[in-house]
């Protein structure tokens, strides 16, 4: 019996909706827009959370960071106290970690660098170039001349820092810094190597050199700021720097581990902000659509007006008749899924497969995110789902209150439209 009504209901249902294709499509169109906006904004946002997240793990912190608890607390500061000793029982305990694949030693610290006639500050970070290749993908971005090599008194630098100071390779450098004695030092550096990253604050701010040659210079043999950790797992840097950070406090109960989300946090926030942006972007559209719907019902409740007369007259109940308009509703409700669903994958495969040049809006930088290459979409199935099954209930709720109302008529006066 039910099976034969839901029949009924459904096919009544597609010859309401194909009596007004122009109202219907204009409803439909609403959704669609609101649902194809979220799914080509979803997919955006993933691609832009994927490629900063990356670029800070295999340019700036890797997956783990073993530090100086005290040094955690003040790390934007560059302090050159609280650093770690490089002993090899510590090596050992990191080289035990969960999912271990690399680790690279670093000693960062504040210096302004001197062409000979300008001076401009930079954050100088010394490297072990053997171990940095086997954490990050520095070299990747390589434009002109070579990596450094130990011991020597070179540089690699950014080459937009470079063009900004008028730099070249073959050129020497000065920096000049503070020792943890507090004395002033300078070290003069030969640039051998210019890289073009995906990260703004690489290529502007950032000189690399030799780390026996930065330990020398600031006379702190064997200590380092940081020690980076490449894992060879993605998504388990959290619970690795856990169990690693237990492992440190017993060895030593200044050293901690961090995981690269503790360094990007406002990143993450960002992405969260973003994701409540598209959320209330697209509610707001379906809103709309939603009020189009209640539109539609009435208008079609009042057209019909003998019609709803004649089904009650003929024994259909009130709540039945309720679902015929409820079923229309979400007939529009599942057209505009449709059509939005197909902006949204023609969409996304250009996006996917094209991508987007960031250069094109200029100024990357000064939104926050250390991404300055192309943008690929990604392709996220749930969202699909979850924007639909959204798009339907909003239809459904929407068509109640007009349902009920063009259900209760009196059956007589409806039948004679009074």
């Amino acid at each position: 019996m039910w099976e034969v009504l839901l029949i009924f209901f459904i096919r009544l249902a597609l010859k309401n909706l194909t009596r007004h294709k122009r109202r219907v499509l204009v409803t439909a169109s609403i959704i669609a827009l609101g649902i194809a906006i979220f799914l080509i904004y979803d997919s955006i946002q993933i691609g832009i959370n994927e490629l900063s997240f990356n670029n800070i793990k295999n340019l700036e912190t890797g997956d783990l960071q073993v530090v100086n608890k005290d040094y955690w607390t003040k790390r934007e500061e560059l302090s050159l106290r609280n650093l770690i000793h490089q002993e090899q029982d510590l090596l050992q305990i990191i080289r035990k970690t969960p999912y271990f694949e690399a680790l690279s030693s670093q000693l960062k610290f504040s210096a302004n660098l001197n062409n000979g006639t300008d001076e401009l500050p930079v954050v100088a970070c010394g490297i072990d170039p053997y171990q940095h290749k086997k954490v990050f993908t520095t070299e990747d971005y390589l434009v002109e001349g070579r990596m450094l090599e130990n011991g020597r008194y070179e540089a690699v630098l950014g080459k937009k820092l470079a063009d900004l100071m008028e730099l070249k390779i073959g050129d020497y450098l000065t920096l000049l810094f503070r020792t943890p004695q507090d004395t002033f030092n300078t070290i003069d550096v030969e640039i051998v190597g210019l890289v073009h990253t995906n990260n703004p604050d690489v290529n502007n701010n950032l000189v690399y050199l030799p780390l026996e040659t930065a330990q020398q210079a600031l006379n702190l043999n064997n200590r380092v700021s940081q020690i980076v950790v490449k894992l060879n797992y993605d998504g388990k840097a959290v619970e690795a720097a856990e169990e690693l950070s237990t492992e440190l406090t017993n060895y030593n109960q200044k050293l901690t581990a961090h995981s690269w989300r503790d360094s990007a946090g406002e990143v993450i926030a960002m992405s969260k902000v973003e994701t409540i942006e598209k959320l209330i972007m697209m509610s707001a559209i379906l809103l709309i659509a939603a009020v189009g719907i209640v539109n539609t019902i009435i208008l079609s409740s009042l057209e019909r007006t003998k019609e709803i007369g004649m089904m009650k007259a003929l024994g259909l109940k009130e709540r039945e008749i309720v679902l015929t308009f409820i079923g229309e509703a979400i007939g529009i409700g599942l057209i505009g899924g449709f059509i939005g669903s197909l902006i949204g994958i023609i969409a996304i495969f250009y996006l996917n497969t094209q991508g987007l040049d960031l250069s094109v809006f200029g100024g990357v930088e000064d939104w926050g995110l250390p991404i300055m290459s192309k943008l690929y979409g990604h392709w996220n199935p749930p969202a699909f789902l979850f924007v639909n099954a959204f798009g339907i209930i909003v239809s459904f709720l929407a068509s109640i209150l007009p349902a009920r109302w063009a259900a209760r008529k009196d059956p007589v006066e409806a039948i004679y439209d009074r």
